[in-house]
Order: C-alpha cells, then sequence, then structure tokens
C-alpha cells in the first residue's frame, strides 16, 4: 500500500480554506453539475440530428451492398465515437454525479485534487482522439455516398417492328441509326441457346419501338 503524502503545513491550511468554501457552496456546485449533464444531452441530441440530416445519397438502400455496409459502418461508428467524444468532455468538465467527499479533511483534499488532475487530462485525450475519429469516419460515410456507383437500371424490354415482323428483345442501344437489342431463343429450348444481339437501322430494318412488359 502507498503511504499517504505528506503536506506542509500552508499546503494543508490553504486546502482546508478551500474546503470550507465547498462545504458552503453544495448547492451551487450540485447545481453546475445538473448544467453540465444537461447540456451533455442537448450535445449529443445536436450529434444525433446532424448526422441523421448529411445529405449523402438519398437512398442509401439503393447502394451496391458493399458500399452500403460501409456507410451504415462508417456513419455508426463515427455517430458513437462522437457521443463517446461529448461524454468525457462533460465529465471531464464537471465530474461524475453524486460525487463526493466522505469525511473530507485537507490531505484528502489535497490527494483527490492530484487524481482529478490525472482523470481530466486522461479524459481530454479520449475527447481529442474520439472526435478527430469521430468526424473523420461520419464525413468518410457521407463522402462514401457521393462516390459509389448508382444502382443498375433495369433492363428495358421493347418490342421493335419491322417491315416484316415483330422482334421482342432487351434495349441495349438507340440513336439516329437504329436500334440495338438483346434476343433471347424462344420456343421450346429457351434458356439453352445463345442471345443474339442485332442492330437494326431505321426504314431500312425497323420501323418503330414500343416498349413491352414481357417478350
Amino acid at each position: 500500500m502507498t503511504p499517504a503524502r505528506r503536506y506542509l503545513p500552508e499546503e494543508l491550511e490553504r486546502a482546508q480554506q478551500r474546503l470550507d468554501a465547498m462545504a458552503e457552496n453544495q448547492l451551487q456546485i450540485a447545481r453546475q453539475q445538473a448544467e453540465g449533464w444537461r447540456n451533455f444531452l442537448t450535445v449529443a441530441s445536436g450529434l444525433l440530428a446532424a448526422v441523421l440530416v448529411l445529405k449523402g445519397r438519398e437512398n442509401v438502400a439503393e447502394l451496391p451492398g458493399g458500399y452500403r455496409a460501409a456507410v451504415v459502418v462508417l456513419v455508426a461508428a463515427g455517430l458513437v465515437l462522437l457521443l463517446v467524444a461529448a461524454f468525457f468532455a462533460v465529465s471531464a468538465a464537471h465530474g461524475r454525479p453524486g460525487e463526493e467527499l466522505t469525511y473530507a479533511h485537507a490531505a484528502k483534499l489535497l490527494d483527490w485534487e492530484e487524481g482529478e488532475r490525472d482523470r481530466i487530462a486522461s479524459r481530454i485525450r479520449v475527447t481529442r482522439w474520439a472526435t478527430v475519429l469521430g468526424v473523420a469516419a461520419t464525413a468518410s460515410g457521407i463522402l462514401l455516398t457521393w462516390v459509389s456507383p448508382g444502382p443498375d437500371e433495369p433492363a428495358r424490354t421493347v418490342q421493335v417492328h419491322t417491315r416484316g415482323q415483330t422482334l421482342c428483345g432487351e434495349l441495349l442501344a438507340v440513336d439516329g441509326s437504329g436500334v440495338t437489342v438483346k434476343i433471347k431463343p424462344a420456343g421450346p429450348g429457351e434458356g439453352k441457346g445463345a442471345a443474339t444481339i442485332r442492330h437494326l437501322t431505321w426504314q431500312h430494318d425497323a420501323v418503330s419501338v414500343a416498349p413491352a412488359d414481357t417478350c
């Protein structure tokens, strides 16, 4: 067990004066702690609201699977880290609620103050790193929604009317020269043969194109 530190009479006298002042202002100290924790709740609510209203992709569910998981993990981790930073910052500034010195005397007050300085320093370090990492994680998650590829458009099925027949298939391209479609094999062997890609020129091959629900 570490022996108790010995203090000079002047240190003990000044500590006793501070202890007397603290004893006379217990109500004020309690109110300051309550105000600190109220501010913490305000900060925590503000952080949550800020993360939720940040604008990235309108619908994260539309992102590809890997990008969607990365965005969710980054934003969630950023929110947790920011909440941790806010909690430790308030704890460093206002202490733990209900904390008191039982059977206090001057030497005990000086011991408590020394331990409190170490505790505050460690919480400030946690606050600094949690804030930096939280902001970086949240910003990375939002930026990832900007650079991730968009959802694949569903295949568009069309009917191409020619002078002699009507072809049905998946629309690949259409421009001023004609229309390109992928035509799957039809009939009993459907699904076994290879699909064919045909480019039909306007007027010579294709007359018109119309959307179709299915072939």
